[in-house]
């Protein structure tokens, strides 16, 4: 606008105030494009991160080293992260002279889960003049993956880990394992192989045993992902229902693994999930990158993908479905397992809380009548209070005495 008003002047007076004066905004305007564009050729930018794994609402901690490998000096630079979790377009101003490396310490705020898998630093340099501000993107190749946020869960309902191989609850099996049940009288038919010695000589009786399912029993978490059972997922925000069935789920699989129970994962996500049961190290890593990677933009409801699920579980296993879904459908295969002997539990979350106009006390009912144990977790629930005592066939959602329960895990 500047250049045009005194270039109108200098056209229409013929003054040579103007036309100097519009020599000397060309001058600066080519010297502040050229300052700008060169300050950006010849750097290098390099990142190190100190691990490629973290926690939603933790730090990754890292360093940045720039350096200048051109004769020209560089000023006014500044150096940002311009993708992640935490990218705020804010960064550090440097300058720097021939040959020299500037580095410091970065923490990288992990406020979203995900697998971060080409991130940039952004180096914008701007001329003494303030007329042009240029950027150039350097590619950050480390990847690193963060996890969703869980909560410690001591007083989770045994319904999550009542397997035949747990201490509180025991199953006979009528083959040979290696975990014994107890001890009773023997009976004609019994092999010699179940009789116990020791206990034998010391009743003066032949007594044999009884062998437990043992560690042969798992359990299985279904992760729902569909994306028409979910809220408030369109607008990229970590405040909805699908961060919160996923750090749900999550939570529930590492307290499982700290009963030692082998856990395996089903997720109808944007592809499928399935990892079968397992109790290595390992193999909980593969779990937790997946919680980390899945999102709620899967295409099959739950209800046709827990028939999916149905031939990989027996009657030995546990099924927990965590779930933000308001239909009741769902329940008619959970209780087509439930009929095959699978123990069989469900986690709803509250979508209301999020400001949603939905009701699930159409499923609740339909969960009680099938004897099917039903979790609710609301919005800003502790999870743990939350995740302690299914849901009563009384606790309507919207009542007085449901909201009394709410605020005491609030």
């Amino acid at each position: 606008m500047l250049l045009a008003v005194v270039l109108f002047y200098a056209l229409g007076t013929g003054f040579p105030f103007f036309y100097r004066f519009l020599y000397v905004l060309f001058f600066l305007m080519g010297i502040g494009a050229s300052w700008s564009w060169l300050n950006l050729r010849g750097i290098e930018v390099k990142v190190a991160r100190e691990a490629d794994r973290g926690v939603v609402g933790s730090y990754l901690d890292g360093r940045v080293a720039i350096t200048n490998r051109t004769v020209m000096p560089k000023s006014w630079l500044e150096v940002a992260e311009s993708t992640g979790p935490s990218a705020d377009g804010s960064g550090r101003g440097v300058s720097l002279v021939r040959n020299q490396t500037r580095s410091w310490k970065i923490e990288t705020f992990l406020s979203k889960r995900g697998v971060y898998r080409s991130t940039f630093i952004q180096v914008l340099s701007q001329d003494p003049f303030g007329l042009f501000r240029f950027r150039r993107d350097f590619v950050d190749g480390q990847t690193y993956v963060v996890y969703p946020a869980t909560e410690p869960l001591p007083n989770l309902d045994r319904r999550f880990a009542g397997l035949p191989s747990d201490s509180r609850v025991t199953r006979h099996w009528d083959q040979i394992t290696t975990d014994v049940g107890s001890i009773r009288d023997y009976q004609p038919g019994d092999g010699f192989r179940r009789i116990h010695w020791p206990y034998t000589a010391r009743m003066n009786s032949l007594m044999v045993k009884e062998f437990d399912i043992g560690t042969s029993a798992e359990a299985w978490v279904v992760l729902d992902m569909f994306a028409g059972d979910h809220f408030g997922i369109e607008a990229d925000s970590v405040d909805n229902t699908e961060e919160l069935v996923v750090s749900t789920a999550a939570s529930i699989t590492n307290r499982l693994v700290d009963l030692q129970v082998s856990v395996g994962l089903a997720a109808n996500g944007e592809r499928h999930y399935l990892s079968r049961p397992d109790s290595s190290p390992e193999h909980m890593g593969r779990l937790m990158d997946a919680f980390a990677e899945v999102r709620a933009f899967g295409e099959t409801p739950l209800r046709e993908y827990l028939y999916e699920v149905q031939s990989h579980v027996n009657q030995f296993n546990t099924v927990t479905v965590v779930t933000a879904s308001t239909d009741s459908e769902w329940l008619v295969s959970l209780t087509e397992m439930r009929s095959r002997g699978v123990d069989v539990a469900a986690v709803i979350v509250d979508q209301s809380g999020f400001g949603k106009d939905s009701n699930i006390n159409a499923t609740l009912q339909a969960a009680s009548a099938s004897l099917i144990p039903i979790y609710v977790v609301p919005r800003g629930a502790r999870m743990d209070a939350a995740l302690s005592s299914p849901v009563n066939r009384d606790d309507v959602i919207g009542s007085p005495r449901y909201a009394m329960r709410i605020a005491d895990r609030t």
